[in-house]
């Protein structure tokens, strides 16, 4: 047997101990990822507590093994992220159909270099493009799947996605000049 799953076991039975175990294996995973949509430390603090307490509190109920769990877990908390941000009225636009895309294969190594740099800009989006490559890049959600959790259509998925990639270039360019980043 796991350690994850002896954890488990002890969280069914209401063991404080298990409980924080439990709370260290997954924290910043389900935090990072709050985060990310959210991009403010409180509430994604906040959402990551509910998260937890939300978990644990119906322990029984879930099977799997870590990686499972992890999973369950992040979905909770991008969910419950995504209604906050409709609290916020974030507004997501349609456009037209016809914007062109283009795909160009990314470098990984050098976006890895660049990283953070890259991150720091996604910050200076506006949220719901933010939202939406977060969604699509970091969470692996498809185009239909962040339609649904969005409440908008593909088609505006799609595009916004287009719009924030865009703009994030945009920002790159602006904001380092003279460094060669994404293709």
């Amino acid at each position: 047997m796991s350690d994850y799953n002896i954890i488990r076991r002890q969280c069914q039975k209401g063991d404080r101990r298990a409980q924080l175990e439990f709370y260290m294996l997954f924290y910043k995973s389900v935090y990072n990822c709050c985060f990310r949509i959210l991009g403010n430390p409180q509430e994604s603090e906040e959402v990551m507590q509910e998260t937890f307490l939300k978990v644990l509190d119906k322990i029984d109920e879930y099977t799997g093994d870590a990686d499972s769990m992890k999973r369950i877990l992040k979905r909770i908390a991008i969910n419950r992220s995504i209604d906050i941000c409709r609290k916020r009225k974030i507004r997501f636009i349609e456009l037209n159909e016809g914007v062109e895309y283009t795909d160009e294969p990314e470098e990984e190594e050098h976006i890895e270099m660049q990283l953070e740099a890259i991150h720091k800009m996604m910050q200076l989006l506006p949220q719901g493009y933010r939202m939406i490559l977060n969604l699509h890049l970091i969470e692996n959600l498809d185009y239909a799947d962040i339609a649904v959790q969005l409440q908008i259509s593909p088609s505006t998925v799609r595009s916004q996605y287009i719009r924030a990639k865009q703009k994030l270039v945009q920002l790159i360019k602006e904001h380092y000049p003279h460094e060669q980043f994404i293709g």
